[in-house]
């Protein structure tokens, strides 16, 4: 089972910056006023504390999570808003793909579990709301692209 020693210091980071990079593209690309923002908020931060049990990345996600929810992880995040909303989508999926590259070292079972995971983290966003618009599920889309994961 692989921890956090399989990792450099930049990827582990981009791992443990993956689960709020991808709150943070789903918030961006909402269309929310201030109830919708509190109901997502509490989706990510349950799927984000919570992530389904069981699994060859169990251990490895549990890890992530811990970390997602420090307080150096939301700093982190800070960095990523820039000037407009289709840019903080744009720049938070860039900054994903050094999730995605640190996750091509796992072997296929457990990249496809963590990956997972974060596309369920975009759902469940997503989700949170009254409906899904267009321009979330074409982020989720996205996501799921990056991290190779079928769209459903």
């Amino acid at each position: 089972m692989t921890d956090k020693s399989a990792f450099t210091d930049d990827e582990w980071k981009a791992l443990t910056e993956a689960p709020l990079l991808v709150t943070l593209a789903l918030f961006a690309s909402g269309e929310h006023g201030p109830i919708s923002m509190v109901k997502e908020a509490s989706a990510s931060a349950r799927t984000i504390a919570h992530p389904p049990a069981g699994g060859p990345a169990e251990e490895l996600i549990a890890e992530i999570a811990k970390e997602a929810e420090g307080k150096e992880a939301r700093h982190n995040a800070r960095q990523h808003q820039v000037a407009n909303l289709d840019q903080v989508i744009e720049a938070s999926l860039a900054d994903l793909g050094g999730a995605a590259s640190a996750l091509r070292k796992l072997p296929n079972d457990e990249a496809a579990q963590v990956a997972g995971w974060f596309v369920d983290i975009a759902k469940a966003v997503a989700a949170a709301a009254k409906t899904v618009t267009a321009t979330e599920q074409e982020t989720i889309d996205k996501i799921s692209a990056l991290f190779a994961i079928p769209s459903s």
